[in-house]
């Protein structure tokens, strides 16, 4: 068996081979570290109690949010209308293909769209 020494420079302590001495200091430093949990867990409820007293919304907004597609709306359509891939559009607009997907069905724009040829 070896015996491992920690020497703390900063905070001069060492935890050495007396296991007296390493038994107090681990548990002190055990306990510091759960004092220290408490305490962050109750000034994060006494803020967010705060928070809600002054009238903040908490969390995450509630809809279905803006999108960066929902700007190039007509253009998507457009590019599906004459054939486009769905890998060609999610590039040019810098999305990945799975965005683009839940980006269509969200919108009801339907990827099965061919163009209409009008004669007249």
């Amino acid at each position: 068996m070896k015996e491992v020494n920690i020497h703390a420079l900063k905070g001069g302590w060492s935890l050495n081979g007396n296991l007296d001495n390493n038994k107090i200091v681990l548990y002190m430093l055990a306990m510091f570290g759960e004092i220290e949990r408490d305490l962050i867990s109750r000034r994060t409820a006494e803020a967010l109690k705060a928070r809600r007293e002054a009238g903040v919304k908490l969390g995450r907004p509630k809809g279905p949010g803006k999108s960066r597609l929902d700007q190039f709306k007509p253009e998507i359509e457009a590019l599906l209308k004459n054939g486009s891939t769905k890998a060609f559009i999610a590039r040019r607009y810098g999305v990945c293909e799975a965005t683009l997907f839940n980006w269509l069905e969200k919108n009801h724009v339907s990827a099965n769209q061919k163009m209409e040829w009008v004669t007249a």
